[in-house]
C-alpha cells in the first residue's frame, strides 16, 4: 500500500497491513463470523477427541511426530477452548445459542482437570450471565457436591 508524503514522494507506510496480513484477517473473518451452531459442534467434537485420547495417554502416534496421545489430547482441549471462546464471544440472540453456552459452561465447570488448566469456564460463564441479563432470564446456581454431577436426571 502506498501513501503520499509531504512533498509528493511516495513511500511505503510500514504501519499499513501487507497482503499477508489482509489474507490472515480475511481467513479469521470467514472462520469466526458468529456461527454458534458450528462453534458448539466443533467444541463438542474437540472435547470428545480429547477425552478419547486421554484414555490412551501413553500411546505414541508415529504419524504425529511421535507425540503421545496425551499431548494430542492437550491440543484437542486447546482447540475446544478456542471454540468455547468463539461461542461465548457473540451475544446470544436466540435461545439455541444461549443454551449452547450453558451446555459448554456446565461441561467445563464440572471437569476438574479443565478447571485446573484454564479459566475458560469462568469466561464462558461471564458471557452466559450477561446474555441472561440481556434476555431477561434469571439464572441461579444449584449447589453440587464436589466431584458430583450437574445432571438433573
Amino acid at each position: 500500500m502506498k501513501t503520499m508524503k509531504e512533498g509528493g514522494d511516495t513511500a511505503r507506510d510500514e504501519a499499513r497491513p501487507s497482503a499477508e496480513h489482509l489474507a490472515r484477517y480475511a481467513r479469521s473473518y470467514r472462520m469466526t463470523t458468529d456461527q454458534p451452531v458450528r462453534f458448539f459442534w466443533l467444541w463438542q467434537e474437540a472435547m470428545a477427541h480429547a477425552l478419547l485420547l486421554e484414555q490412551q495417554a501413553d500411546d505414541g502416534l508415529p504419524d504425529q511426530g511421535e507425540m503421545t496421545a496425551l499431548q494430542l489430547a492437550e491440543g484437542a482441549r486447546a482447540t475446544a477452548r478456542f471454540f468455547a471462546f468463539m461461542l461465548a464471544e457473540a451475544p446470544a440472540r436466540k435461545t439455541e445459542h444461549f443454551e449452547a453456552k450453558i451446555m459448554v459452561y456446565e461441561a467445563m465447570a464440572f471437569d476438574e482437570a479443565e478447571i485446573a488448566r484454564t479459566h475458560t469456564a469462568l469466561m464462558v460463564e461471564a458471557a452466559m450471565q450477561q446474555d441472561a441479563r440481556e434476555l431477561g432470564i434469571n439464572l441461579s446456581k444449584i449447589p453440587v457436591e464436589p466431584g458430583g454431577s450437574p445432571s438433573r436426571h
